[in-house]
């Protein structure tokens, strides 16, 4: 079973909840332009970020900045029932600005992932988020600065909470023997992703069978080798096409696709948008079709 409990949207922000009682993981794609919380409210969860897996319980919040690859995979238990708001900083930057915090990228570049709540905070947690619901629902005057008060106050909240130790359980990563060799793996996929290593180079190089690395990858990170290694690139080829004068061919060729038809088409599926649109998006700004 599956039910979407609520979901609302206004400029900037998307909120919903969703009721899980079998066995689910997200899509391939998963990295994009908006900031994301999520709120575990029962249940449990392995969330895996760019290169580290954590195993996340009821009554905590994962914060995943805007670009990084992430995926959720089953816990122990199959049942969960999460919160998630996504945040545009384009819309909310200049309010939190005009309120004189933080923008969206200081914030989750000195809170991004895993926060521990004690019950008190947790609390206030929940029943700020209730009540973003319900003024998104019932849609009274003023309702849009209720919502963003209320939400930069959940920001602000989880944006000290890393100084605040007697509130936070400090993250902890799984650091099995499986997922230590999964990290160093991402880790180097990352760093090297224009690379045309085969799986089997690949295991080699960690000293495992290409089997049992296909295998561990997909069971810690919920990816392929092959679809991670695509991500990095397309995450490394949206920073060339936004800061570098190279053509979207030669952006193509230093990322190590086949083809620039191949490498569009991949861009298109994980992006949302054609490389070009994405071009002219981050330069000024203007983009026609879908974006996002």
């Amino acid at each position: 079973m599956e039910k979407t409990l609520f979901a609302f949207f206004m400029d900037g922000l998307t909120i919903d909840e969703v009721v899980r009682d079998h066995e689910f993981a997200m899509p391939v794609k998963h990295f994009h332009d908006t900031y994301e919380v999520y709120f575990l409210l029962e249940g449990d969860r392995y969330y895996f970020i760019e290169k580290e897996t954590y195993h996340v319980k009821t009554g905590e919040v994962v914060m995943v900045k805007r670009q990084q690859i992430h995926k959720t995979g089953p816990g122990e238990k199959d049942f969960h029932d999460r919160i998630l708001l996504q945040m545009d900083g384009r819309a909310l930057d200049p309010y939190l600005k005009s309120a004189g915090l933080p923008d969206l990228d200081s914030i989750f570049s000195n809170a991004y992932g895993v926060i521990g709540l004690n019950a008190k905070m947790w609390e206030w947690m929940r029943d700020s988020l209730l009540l973003i619901k319900k003024e998104m629902e019932e849609k009274r005057q003023g309702y849009e600065i209720m919502v963003r008060l209320t939400l930069f106050q959940i920001l602000l909240a989880l944006y000290r909470k890393r100084d605040e130790v007697e509130f936070a359980r400090p993250p902890k990563t799984v650091q099995t023997a499986k997922h230590q060799k999964v990290h160093q793996v991402a880790e180097y996929l990352s760093a090297y992703c224009e690379s045309d290593e085969s799986l089997e180079e690949i295991g080699k190089r960690f000293y495992i069978s290409k089997s049992y690395l296909s295998r561990i990858f997909r069971e810690v990170t919920g990816f392929s080798v092959g679809e991670y290694r695509n991500l990095a690139r397309i995450k490394k080829g949206q920073k060339l096409l936004e800061y570098s004068d190279y053509s979207v061919t030669e952006i193509a060729e230093l990322l190590g696709f086949e083809s620039v038809t191949y490498f569009e088409r991949v861009f298109k599926k994980l992006a949302a948008t054609t490389p070009k649109k994405y071009r002219k998006y981050k330069r000024n700004g203007t983009v026609t079709g879908d974006f996002w």
